[in-house]
């Protein structure tokens, strides 16, 4: 996975960006670049190897039959007969895959039998089989091997492959979803027939269920606790109020069902031959909206928006003739709107000539396109999906294109297939959170303490990240900085934590911290920005720095009262700037910009630019001036001979060099000569790939309790921290 992603973003730059990985990987440069490195060998290796099989099976390649003689091959090279195969490149051979329904008319009972033979005498059963190889072997197209051989097979579902097909069930997964992680069987209704045979199995041998066979009056009780709540209750009560009716059944069923029959209740537009039985009916009883529901068995509500909106529209309801079709799509090629072709055509509604043409576009989208649609997504276009989504740095725009061009999709099917993988992830990771949670929590009520070693082998989750999934804080000890009683051993054991688990520029997840130390979460932001010389002033600390330099205390000891790290310059600063007045500054005026302007056009490139700042505020008299700084710096930044400059570095180097800290962007500003200010923009910019630009649900809900609880302005930085994804 490593070197594959590495692959991926060096496609996308000229260097690879190696400091995204370590963010990733929690592995150093150093660690990533051998791993690479190695894995080029490898590669180079392979394709020696694969060059010297691919050679030697053309030798032995019979073309009256159009096959191989893999055996052959294998003895020759005296390499196994499914190394051979999978070394075998098939691009680079004059031997090219035929199809036996081209070629022969059908699959003969010869190839059926060989490739029946093959897959027995090495695969155990059929969803170990690579279809890869056995289309190599019968040098026939995988899919049609697949196609075939699965046929082959009839596989009983074992227990554990059923239990999971319930669980899958119970979390509202159609069969098609559930379809893609057992391809061994060729459809979706030979999947639910195994699963049927075995529940028919499990009921007959052990004479239990895995869930409570639903009556007919608990169905029924259902329907008219959901009829008589439907309009006053949200979907969410609806819920809630049936589960406290049918305390028995299983929340899972309750949803299941319940969004079915709702579905039912208030489903959109309704089918042909019920739109003719509601005009007879509206011809009958006119607008008895009651009667007329009753009498189709739906909503009143329903039946009256399906007559407002389709049930006046005069035309033929009956199914699409090849000539109403042919005219249609000459005048939808022609540019006609559908309300256009009501009036031309008169044969339909309005509404049948609009999903007519959302069919018709459809069509022409795929064919332009070279799109399809209505497939199954196998577990290698998740990966190749995940892959660039998740590995690349470019735009979303050009990702999702990236992901059209590979899969052969439309970028609509593709986003609507990352939402679901998406949404099954957030219920793993809640899953996840809950199981190592639990298992926090009976240690602390057995042991008073939590051995995080015992919690990652009963969890199966290594030991980083059950201490990210855990969330519990019932009983974490205050840690807060007194220069008496401040532990050095202590600080130390959290530093070597973070310095081990989270190198640089890997974001540091402070609830892990958190876990480790057992101390509350915002102490160790605290403690830890203290212990990197991060100190953020306030009114008070400026007051007290004041009242202890009454008492007569040094400034070293001063320092030593704020911060375990606090250098004396630093506070001497602080001090200064508290009790001086502040001078009252006018702004740069227009003259002076553009004189600021001429000047930068005279130095560039003549003087270092460290020392063009210091020149042009000299030159103007603004050394007293401060305020000036920004403008002087603007102007430095946009000038032509410095952008040049900037769009000639390569940001994933040089983010590298200062991940591993070659370097700062202070001493690169110097060596480039240019603008520190260009360069730590570019570097916010490059931090920014480390975090996911999507927000997720709880990431939101998250945000909006810290707004909310914030009664001065917000401290995003803290929240950052705190949230360690943003």
């Amino acid at each position: 996975a490593i070197v594959d992603e590495a692959r991926l973003l060096q496609q996308e730059d000229k260097s690879i960006p190696w400091y995204l990985l370590v963010a990733k990987y929690r592995l150093s440069i150093d660690t990533l670049q051998s791993i690479y490195n190695q894995a080029e060998v490898d590669t180079q290796r392979r394709q020696q190897r694969s060059a010297l099989v691919t050679k030697t099976a053309e030798r032995h390649f019979d073309s009256a039959l159009g096959q191989c003689n893999w055996e052959a091959v294998a003895g020759e090279l005296d390499t196994p007969l499914i190394e051979c195969l999978d070394h075998f490149n098939a691009s680079n051979s004059t031997i090219k895959p035929h199809s036996p329904i081209e070629t022969y008319g059908g699959w003969s009972k010869a190839d059926m039998g060989k490739l029946k033979q093959f897959i027995a005498a090495n695969y155990a059963d059929s969803s170990s089989v690579d279809w890869r190889l056995a289309g190599a072997y019968m040098n026939i197209d995988a899919l049609e091997c697949q196609r075939v051989g699965l046929g082959t097979f009839n596989d009983p579902i074992n227990e554990v492959g059923y239990r999971r097909v319930c669980e899958f069930r119970e979390s509202i997964m159609s069969w098609k979803d559930i379809h893609q992680y057992f391809l061994q069987y060729a459809t979706v209704s030979l999947l639910k027939g195994k699963c049927l045979v075995f529940k028919r199995k499990l009921d007959g041998v052990r004479g239990v269920r895995l869930t409570a066979k639903w009556t007919d009056a608990d169905l029924e009780r259902m329907k008219d606790l959901v009829e008589q709540h439907l309009e006053s209750a949200t979907r969410s009560e609806l819920v809630d109020i049936i589960q406290r009716e049918l305390p028995a059944r299983p929340l899972s069923d309750i949803r299941l069902l319940f969004g079915r029959y709702l579905y039912k209740l208030r489903a959109g537009r309704m089918r042909a031959g019920q739109m003719i039985r509601l005009r007879e009916l509206v011809a009958e009883y006119g607008e008895d909206w009651d009667r007329i529901g009753e009498a189709l068995g739906v909503l009143p509500y329903r039946a009256q928006m399906n007559w407002i909106k389709f049930g006046g529209n005069e035309g033929d309801l009956s199914g699409w003739t090849s000539d109403e079709t042919r005219q249609f799509q000459q005048l939808v090629s022609s540019g006609v709107k559908a309300k256009e072709a009501v009036r031309l055509l008169t044969t339909k509604p309005y509404w049948a000539y609009q999903d007519k043409k959302s069919h018709i576009n459809a069509a022409a989208k795929q064919q332009r396109d070279g799109t399809f649609s209505g497939s199954c997504w196998s577990a290698a276009d998740d990966e190749t999906l995940l892959k660039i989504i998740d590995g690349s740095t470019a735009s979303a725009a050009a990702k999702w294109e990236q992901v059209r061009k590979a899969l052969g999709r439309s970028v609509i099917a593709c986003q609507h297939r990352f939402l679901a993988i998406n949404n099954y992830r957030r219920h793993v990771a809640d899953d996840h959170r809950n199981l190592v949670t639990s298992e926090v929590q009976r240690q602390l009520k057995s042991n008073s303490t939590v051995d995080w070693s015992q919690v990652s082998q009963e969890t199966g989750f290594g030991l980083r990240e059950c201490l990210e999934l855990s969330q519990y804080d019932v009983g974490k000890a205050r840690w807060q900085y007194d220069p008496d009683s401040f532990s050095q051993s202590m600080a130390d054991r959290m530093a070597g934590f973070i310095k081990e688990h989270y190198p640089v520029p890997t974001p540091v997840s402070y609830r892990a911290v958190s876990n480790y130390m057992w101390v509350d979460m915002d102490d160790c932001i605290c403690i830890h920005d203290l212990l990197l010389g991060k100190f953020k002033w306030t009114e008070a600390d400026y007051e007290r720095v004041a009242a202890l330099r009454a008492q007569g205390l040094m400034f070293k000891e001063v320092a030593r009262q704020l911060s375990p790290t606090l250098a004396t310059g630093t506070v001497k600063g602080a001090l200064r700037r508290y009790l001086l007045p502040k001078p009252v500054r006018r702004p740069i005026s227009a003259d002076e910009l553009i004189e600021v302007s001429r000047l930068v056009d005279e130095y560039a490139g003549k003087y270092p630019v460290t020392d063009l700042f210091t020149k042009i505020r000299t030159r103007l008299n603004l050394t007293n001036r401060s305020h000036s700084h920004q403008s002087v710096v603007k102007c430095i930044a946009a000038h032509p001979h410095y952008q040049t400059k900037i769009r000639n570095i390569d940001y994933n180097d040089l983010a590298n060099r200062i991940a591993t800290g070659q370097t700062t962007a202070k001493l690169a500003a110097m060596e480039f000569d240019v603008p520190l200010r260009n360069i730590e923009v570019r570097m916010r910019a490059v931090d920014n790939k480390l975090y996911s630009s999507k927000w997720t649900e709880e990431e939101t809900r998250k945000l909006v309790d810290y707004m909310q609880s914030c009664d001065s302005k917000p401290d995003l930085v803290y929240f950052s921290k705190v949230l360690g994804t943003k």
